[in-house]
């Protein structure tokens, strides 16, 4: 796995190299050096708004937390430490969901199987959720006269990736394929030594059940909020890109960022999408704005947002301590 993660992050250095290379760097930087402190300051506010959608869209989720300030800056905090172990392993955003369920527990008694199952059902929301967001950018693309039809053929045929992999992992819950997994490799010699592991499959399955039965109405807010998440991420690339010189209209923005999070799902295999996301927005920004070099501009300005905030989340780690091999191995267990 070391291994794996290395040539996924060269594969990602190499995009990004070619990235660059297309590039005129004087113009980049002479857009991004118009930007002001306060310009820098109101992407950071618009990007902690969106991290606190997901996280209220996390909270409402969970059956052992309240809905309270209280609450949510204590999942502000646990979300941004497991999320800054998403962005920097390849694990389809799902490296740092052992040690958020891990950091649960061990600060404030909520048990895995809880957590694991909120953890799931808050992805299936936001899942849910980014199929309505990239749907409506696929309508705009279909209607923008600046996409050929090769560009609507390649969005159409990225949307239905999405589709696809969302039917899959609520069917995977819906229909417990892991309850069925997991009785098929009970009755195996492994199945037999990983007995606590297979009990905790068949718990999340029943959570799931009575979740998708008894609470569908808390199952929308919860893909409201992260509906919220995805409208101000438009936001934000609305704001970077009015702040370089290169204002596009709402919804221009909004394909533009519905493009960027299809490619960034696909190459959820590169470490915090390096070389995708910048390559997205050259592609979409160089055909609606004429200039490439915009779409790169805005890879940049957000590559510095995400850097710093990886920085701060694992500076937080001082204050809750991050064994990750401990805290995979709990979560794996399952136990309360």
């Amino acid at each position: 796995m070391r291994y794996l993660k290395l040539i996924f992050l060269l594969f990602g250095i190499a995009l990004l190299w070619w990235v660059l290379q297309q590039a005129d760097l004087a113009e980049i930087w002479q857009q991004i050096s118009a930007i002001s402190g306060i310009g820098i300051f109101a992407v950071f506010v618009i990007y902690s708004l969106y991290f606190g959608a997901d996280v209220v869209s996390w909270q409402v989720t969970m059956n052992n937390v309240d809905m309270t300030l209280k609450w949510a800056m204590r999942l502000f905090i646990v979300r941004m430490i497991g999320e800054a172990y998403n962005n920097i392993t390849p694990m389809a955003s799902m490296g740092g969901e052992p040690i958020k369920a891990w950091l649960l527990k061990s600060n404030y008694d909520i048990p895995l199987r809880d957590s694991g199952a909120s953890l799931i059902l808050a992805k299936t929301a936001s899942m849910f959720s980014l199929v309505v967001f990239a749907g409506v950018g696929v309508i705009v693309v279909l209607q923008h006269g600046q996409f050929t039809q090769m560009h609507r053929l390649m969005v159409i045929l990225g949307f239905s990736w999405i589709v696809f992999n969302v039917l899959v992992f609520f069917l995977m819950q819906h229909l417990k394929l892991s309850t069925f997994a997991a009785s098929s490799l009970g009755r195996t010699r492994l199945g037999k030594r990983l007995g606590r592991l297979i009990s905790g499959m068949h718990g999340l399955d029943e959570q799931f059940a009575q979740f998708y039965s008894q609470r569908r109405a808390t199952l929308a807010l919860s893909m409201f909020y992260a509906m919220g998440n995805w409208i101000l991420g438009v936001a934000e690339l609305y704001v970077i890109l009015t702040l370089i010189g290169h204002p596009v209209t709402w919804f221009e923005a909004w394909l533009i960022e519905a493009v960027v999070q299809m490619i960034r799902t696909a190459a959820f295999f590169i470490p915090a999408g390096v070389g995708a996301q910048e390559g997205a927005l050259m592609l979409t920004c160089g055909i609606i704005t004429g200039s490439p070099n915009v779409g790169i501009s805005a890879a940049l300005v957000r590559r510095f947002r995400e850097l710093v905030w990886i920085a701060a989340s694992l500076l937080l780690t001082s204050l809750y301590p991050v064994d990750v091999r401990l805290a995979e191995q709990a979560s794996s267990s399952s136990r309360d």
